[in-house]
């Protein structure tokens, strides 16, 4: 047990600095307030802990959109996944949107990844990633799994240029990509996004459209 403030000070540094190695210099928390049209609805959270040569990271996105005081839509997504030596190896997720409710598992199998989601249990390369923006190893992929259903997503990710973008805390640097694809399936949902990383490939912004709605991400974690 640490009682000596300097040495837990010390203890500290040492954890923050092993999980910047590890995560991109991300810090232990990594938070955006998430906008619709302008107005406040909700939060994005990242934690990240690490251990050793394994890191597990845990996402909660809490969104409510009213009409006056009455909510009209409310969505909660909690994933927690872990990595080790930079490989992943499980994600479990629990998504409620309204009164519907999702629950997904991913986990590393020898040579696949076997996803249990909806009822179904099915085996994807173990090289394939579900949707997690953090790390940007996805952009080398022309297919995700998302994250609530494990349903199949074919992307193409384009790089744009720097551009200076608002934070809750100021403006930034970062460079911009443009995502596009669809779901694969008959008549699949159009996937059409942008994403920003600063120099140090922290995800720092995301942009998108739902039913002509304008949701946005604005970071609050300063770095």
């Amino acid at each position: 047990m640490l009682k000596n403030p300097t040495k837990i000070l010390f203890f500290l540094s040492i954890l923050f600095l092993s999980n910047n190695a590890f995560c991109f210099n991300y810090k232990p928390i990594h938070e955006f307030e998430i906008y619709r049209n302008n107005k406040k609805i909700g939060f994005h959270k990242l934690t990240f802990e690490n251990f050793e040569n394994k890191i597990i990271i845990n996402t909660e996105i809490n969104m409510v959109v009213k009409l006056g005081i009455l909510p009209i839509f409310t969505y909660f997504h909690e994933n927690e996944e872990t990595w080790k030596d930079n490989k992943f190896v499980k994600a479990i997720t629990n998504t409620k949107k309204n009164k519907r409710e999702f629950k997904l598992k991913a986990e590393r199998q020898g040579s696949k990844i076997k996803i249990k989601s909806r009822g179904k249990t099915f085996f994807i390369n173990d090289d394939d990633l579900i949707t997690s923006y953090w790390h940007q190893n996805w952009f080398e992929k022309e297919i995700l799994y998302d994250s609530q259903h494990g349903k199949k997503r074919l992307i193409k990710v384009e790089k744009k240029d720097y551009e200076k973008i608002k934070t809750s805390t100021g403006k930034i640097f970062a460079q911009k990509y443009k995502v596009t694809g669809f779901q694969d399936k008959p008549n699949g949902k159009k996937i059409d996004y942008e994403i920003w990383y600063d120099d140090e490939k922290r995800w720092v912004k995301i942009k998108f459209f739902i039913k002509k709605s304008l949701i946005e991400y604005y970071l609050v974690t300063k770095y």
